[in-house]
């Protein structure tokens, strides 16, 4: 075969995986999460209390491919690890979407960002080729009492319009310990911890400087050259 034949074959099959990824690939999608924030909020009414343990994070989901598709569904689930029963997790799905601006100030109160913050309750929504959509999501459940458990494993899971079937696209390590439930002797108190993503890239960052120091460095030789000082 003479190389003009290979080049011109070569170069269809460029064009054609081309075409392909830019008008016919299917609907895919790349998730990006920032650190998840649970809190427990107590509620009593006569003797009777019971908690709404809530999870807020921030999600970026874009569609890579080149066809439009659907999030039918988001959920958390919540294992147990440590739980030998086949039957060792549960899930927070009850979901609000909020103006995090509006939310986090005032995240502690909780039927006040209800009424400021809230934006609606989630609903399923479309993604656009190579669109990303950027929600903040609060799942959340009830609890008739704390849930004490030292190895809980938090999955992020959601469910499109391509697949029949739920999938993880990020991971939460944590615990619930008895520190994190202190509105068990104090109704009117809430607990926030914050976690970040278990499966999250680290970047190592330089070592930390004396600024101190370097700023008399600076203002040293800033002197040696003019004789003056700046102080």
């Amino acid at each position: 075969m003479e190389i003009p034949t290979i080049i011109s074959i070569v170069a269809l099959i460029l064009s054609a995986i081309a075409l392909w990824q830019t008008h016919f690939a299917k609907f895919k999608i790349v998730c990006t999460v920032g650190s998840m924030q649970y809190k427990t909020y107590p509620f009593q009414h006569g003797k009777d209390i019971w908690y709404i343990p809530s999870i807020d994070i921030p999600i970026a989901v874009t569609n890579v491919g080149a066809r439009i598709g659907k999030i039918i569904g988001l959920r958390i689930r919540v294992t147990y690890q440590d739980l030998h029963t086949k039957q060792n997790f549960e899930f927070f799905d009850q979901i609000l979407e909020v103006d995090y601006k509006k939310y986090y100030p005032i995240s502690n109160k909780r039927f006040e960002w209800i009424d400021k913050a809230v934006i609606g309750n989630w609903t399923p929504f479309v993604v656009l080729p190579k669109q990303t959509v950027v929600k903040h999501l609060i799942f959340e459940t009830r609890w008739e009492e704390p849930v004490l458990h030292d190895n809980v494993i938090f999955d992020l899971e959601i469910l499109t319009s391509t697949s029949r079937k739920w999938r993880s696209v990020a991971q939460w390590n944590a615990g619930f310990s008895y520190g994190m439930f202190d509105e068990y002797e104090n109704i009117d108190s809430v607990s926030a911890f914050m976690f970040p993503e278990a499966n999250s890239e680290k970047i190592e960052a330089e070592h930390e400087i004396n600024l101190t120091e370097l700023h008399e460095h600076v203002d040293e030789q800033h002197f040696s050259k003019t004789g003056t000082s700046q102080r």
